[in-house]
């Protein structure tokens, strides 16, 4: 796939494929997959390790993830052949409103992660107003009451056990240093995850990363049950530290919160058929770009060829275009899914699209309302987060039940905000609506934002098969679409679709080509009209997503995982 240089040095960096025969989880760090594993050995099924993974990430990786973030999760119920989605959104305070955050002048964007209109004091992306009401507690009890079989406490023990000292290893040194000018502001937050001099905690440092806070707070959602994180002590807690520093969550937001169970959003790619979530997720985008590659024999293509990445860059642009205009929250907005996925829109859209074609210069605006049966939306779209802080996780156990759960606080320690007594880091969801009004995604009362997670399961002729995704932000759609099309079309395993180089698009006309690809490749796209520019892969660098899989393969009776090559990320099995 490139052209490597004989006269230098390269660095090649690549982890081996896990496989294993009873169960196999994959996370972002090990110690997390190894908590999954351990409950897998005990007894629990993938619904009961992903809780448990979940858990064990906040405490290990807890600038991605947390109690005081959100979480989506799609999950295959094998006995009951049923496949649901579980969404732990974060949703905006009732006390919020459109014009709640002060703007700068209108020539400067936020320096943070969506390049909204920037606010007096970064106010919606840092701090106590930056708070929205979590949803991954919730997310994660709801799964366990419908689809686990293990007592919940054993669920939290082993995020107990790790929040009570695990060694610092160099991913969490490089996002902590990286994170450390923002977090100054907040003492508490500074005083668990940093050294008294306020300089980052080093690889190998004495006493490790220490969480006595957050190990007792587990300990009460183990006795209580996660219901214990919206009412009562901690719920208190949680309001008293936000509402001290100027925050505008209350009790009642959180009394008030309830996880949503619903059905996926399945789209078919040859004889494969993908779940993923729908409504305000990255789901759709996903599935949109599938729908129109489906058009297109992509197998009979070479996996560099300029032909197949021009028809992946032109699906992407599609599917972003219509993201931007027209996705948003279902429960206060007209939203044309049935239009978006009708066979006339995509057709029509596939029209513009041949292997062999230049880039088209203006990209068509479509009309899918011509197609559905609702009345459209006065209300433009204003976009979603390019980057945003995520983990990933997937589980797959003997019976074959499958989870794949995503899961964020927003930015990089989410808020800044860790709650006294508690130890919880808070999210800082506010980020992920436009605080100038009259816009689709701006700030709205109880609104959901519009988030990029496109967790999925893939069934090949009905059988269940594969769990898939990836953090990354709005490379997360991008990212599961290439390894989905690596595995349906080229029939590589899991360790090589997720470290096979990728592209991103979205509805601009540039495209991010990693430097796996030839200049062969690019100079390709380049003659097709495309704006290439180099991006690389690594361990500080996330360019394209840092994608994960579990594959069961049915012929040989085992599972086989494979984790992007670059970070602590992990596939472990038994």
């Amino acid at each position: 796939m490139s052209t490597i240089d004989p006269t230098r040095s390269h660095k090649r960096t690549q982890k081996s494929e896990a496989v294993a025969e009873n169960g196999m989880v994959t996370a972002m760090h090990p110690l997390a997959a190894e908590a999954g594993v351990e409950i897998l050995r005990s007894g629990g099924n993938a619904a009961d390790a992903a809780v448990a993974t979940a858990l064990a990430i906040s405490v290990v990786e807890p600038f991605m993830s947390g109690l005081g973030g959100c979480a989506y999760a799609v999950s295959y119920d094998a006995k009951r052949a049923t496949t649901s989605c579980y969404e732990g959104s974060a949703r905006a305070p009732q006390e919020s409103h459109e014009d709640m955050f002060e703007l700068v002048d209108a020539d400067l964007k936020s320096d943070g992660l969506y390049g909204w209109r920037a606010t007096v004091d970064d106010a919606a992306e840092t701090g106590h107003r930056a708070v929205a009401v979590p949803g991954t507690v919730a997310a994660l009890g709801m799964l366990h009451e419908a689809e686990g079989n293990k007592p919940w406490k054993e669920l939290v023990a082993p995020a107990i056990r790790l929040a009570e000292g695990v060694p610092v290893d160099e991913y969490f040194f490089t996002q902590s240093a990286a994170s450390a000018a923002r977090l100054k502001a907040f003492d508490h937050t500074m005083e668990i995850f940093f050294e008294p001099d306020g300089t980052p905690k080093v690889p190998g440092a004495a006493g490790g990363l220490r969480q006595e806070e957050l190990a007792r707070t587990f300990a009460v959602l183990a006795e209580e049950g996660p219901q214990s994180f919206y009412t009562g002590s901690l719920a208190s807690a949680i309001v008293d530290g936000v509402r001290a520093g100027g925050g505008i969550l209350s009790l009642e937001d959180l009394a008030q919160y309830t996880a949503r169970r619903f059905d996926p959003l399945w789209v078919r790619y040859g004889d494969a058929t993908i779940a993923t979530l729908p409504e305000n997720s990255g789901g759709p985008t996903l599935a949109l770009a599938l729908s129109l590659l489906d058009g297109f024999d992509l197998a009979s293509l070479p996996y560099d060829s300029v032909s197949r990445l021009h028809l992946i860059a032109e699906a992407l642009r599609m599917a972003f275009t219509d993201r931007f205009r027209y996705l948003g929250d279902s429960e206060l907005l007209a939203i044309p899914f049935e239009g978006l996925f009708s066979d006339e829109y995509l057709s029509e859209r596939r029209k513009l699209m041949t292997s062999e074609g230049h880039r088209l210069e203006t990209l068509p605006e479509g009309d899918p309302w011509r197609y559905d049966s609702k009345s459209p939306s006065s209300l433009q779209g204003s976009g979603d987060s390019a980057s945003q802080q995520t983990t990933h996780l997937n589980v797959i156990d003997k019976d074959g039940n499958m989870v794949a759960l995503t899961g964020t606080l927003g930015a990089r320690f989410g808020s800044g905000v860790t709650v006294p007594e508690l130890g919880v880091v808070l999210n800082n969801g506010m980020m992920w609506f436009d605080p100038e009004p009259g816009h689709k995604s701006s700030v709205s009362p109880g609104k959901r934002a519009l988030h990029a997670a496109a967790p999925s399961l893939l069934f090949n002729d009905g059988v269940p098969s594969a769990a898939v995704g990836s953090p990354g932000g709005r490379k997360i759609m991008s990212a599961v679409l290439q390894v989905l099309l690596a595995m349906l079309d080229h029939g590589m395993g899991p360790k090589d679709a997720c470290a096979a180089p990728r592209i991103h698009c979205e509805s601009a006309p540039g495209v991010l080509v990693e430097t796996g690809f030839s200049s062969e490749v690019a100079d390709g796209l380049r003659a097709r009209g495309h704006d290439i520019t180099f991006a690389s892969e690594g361990f500080v660098a996330t360019n394209f997503g840092r994608p994960t899989a579990i594959v069961f393969d049915h012929a040989r009776h085992e599972l086989r995982g494979g984790v992007e090559p670059y970070r602590v990320s992990a596939a472990i099995g038994y």
